[in-house]
């Protein structure tokens, strides 16, 4: 069984290492885009900025540089996969693989992750080392604490990804819903703009959701403004936002797979 996943995984990473323009489009869009929120930064605390949370510029530059490089990596297409594969009626071949559907499209997904770990994160971080310096960790337990945060945010950015693309059996059309989602989880998530630097009603709103933890949660443990208590916290928060959307995605699916409805079949 496995070896079906890591199938699916090594054929998805050879597919995108194969996509080189692609790659080059990508990486200077996200160059253009950490140049652009560090320089705001740098004038936002040169005009005279309040630092908040005891934020000074380098942690937000880290902050900016590790946020676009997340941002990157994290590939969570199978929303569109699912979307594009109802309309195009290509479902029905996935639903006669011997591995369950969601399974699949997680190890596809992975493969692209692995590919941009290689092709999109690499060279964005030679660039800002370049531009900005090396963008440490606070600490040696800071970046420990950093890698399975990454790792949950992202069980936490596919579940929701997930969701959305079951919505399509229902109702075959999504229109701009995955926009719509992924726009509010870069604005909730402290993505673009720490939620350190919003209201406070808004932060106190945000703990109850998701969003928060998928962004702001490991890039606070890497920057050093969550402590090593506070990060094992967020961690369990984590945890326990996975097990919620699992629970959801496995009693959302075994009640549309009974339901589906292909288009023009």
């Amino acid at each position: 069984m496995l070896q079906a996943y890591w199938y699916i995984t090594k054929m998805r990473l050879l597919t995108s290492l194969a996509y080189r323009f692609e790659v080059f489009a990508s990486v200077g869009t996200n160059l253009i885009l950490m140049l652009a929120s560090v320089f705001l930064w740098k004038a936002a605390y040169g005009g005279g900025i309040q630092q908040v949370n005891t934020l000074n510029l380098q942690d937000l530059t880290t902050y900016t540089i590790l946020s676009i490089t997340l941002s990157s990596m994290f590939v969570c297409g199978v929303q569109d996969t699912i979307y594009y594969k109802i309309r195009e009626g290509q479902i029905v071949t996935d639903f006669y693989r011997p591995i369950p559907l969601f399974a699949c499209y997680l190890a596809d997904d992975l493969g692209g992750m692995l590919s941009a770990l290689a092709n999109k994160v690499l060279p964005l971080l030679l660039f800002a080392s370049l531009f900005f310096g090396i963008p440490w960790p606070s600490s040696a337990i800071s970046l420990l604490l950093f890698i399975p945060s990454c790792l949950l945010s992202y069980g936490i950015l596919w579940l929701l990804s997930a969701l959305v693309g079951l919505i399509a059996f229902w109702v075959m059309e999504l229109g701009n819903m995955g926009i719509v989602k992924d726009s509010i989880v870069r604005v909730l998530s402290g993505s673009i703009v720490p939620l350190w630097f919003f209201p406070e009603s808004v932060q106190t709103v945000s703990k109850f959701l998701p969003f928060q933890y998928t962004y702001q949660t490991p890039l606070g443990i890497y920057i050093g403004t969550v402590g090593t208590k506070e990060a094992l916290a967020a961690m369990g928060i984590q945890a326990v936002w996975i097990a919620f959307l699992f629970i959801l995605l496995a009693a959302g699916w075994k009640r549309t797979k009974t339901k589906t409805l292909i288009q023009g079949g």
